[in-house]
């Protein structure tokens, strides 16, 4: 009977500890605006923490201006090859594949980054893609290929 009840704690404990860990997943890809030429490439990780929460981060790398814009010429030319985290939080639902993520600080010492909120949707090869906010519209694109998933 002892001995029943010791395996049964651990079976319980196995599987308890199995539903705790956690998923780390890296992307890489580009972040663009409609109409424009904006380029900005990412990589970004993201760790599914509590059930349907997430938190991650993303990498930027400037990598070109809107060339229809002189304001945006004249401020990021000379800022390409630039680089800058944002770190964001949100929810991922595992039922449509949909990750609602929001920028909440960010390390930018050049400033070519604001913080913005994203809709991003994994397809079945694991890729994403969706827009973001950017500046009150959601003009933005993102694309990206799966590169690494890990329990951690």
């Amino acid at each position: 009977m002892k001995k029943s009840i010791l395996f049964f704690l651990f079976l319980l404990c196995v599987s308890f500890s199995n539903s705790l860990t956690a998923q780390i997943k890296h992307f890489k890809g580009n972040w663009t605006k409609l109409e424009t030429t904006y380029d900005f490439a990412f990589d970004l990780y993201i760790k599914h923490v509590d059930g349907n929460q997430v938190e991650g981060v993303f990498s930027w790398e400037f990598v070109n201006y809107d060339e229809k814009n002189t304001i945006s010429k004249n401020y990021y030319e000379e800022k390409i090859g630039a680089q800058a985290k944002e770190y964001v939080k949100g929810t991922y639902d595992p039922k449509t594949k949909q990750y609602y993520l929001r920028g909440y600080k960010k390390e930018d010492p050049n400033r070519i980054i604001s913080l913005d909120h994203y809709r991003i949707k994994e397809d079945k090869s694991g890729n994403i893609g969706g827009d973001s906010k950017t500046m009150g519209t959601w003009e933005g694109r993102i694309n990206g290929q799966v590169i690494r998933t890990d329990n951690v």
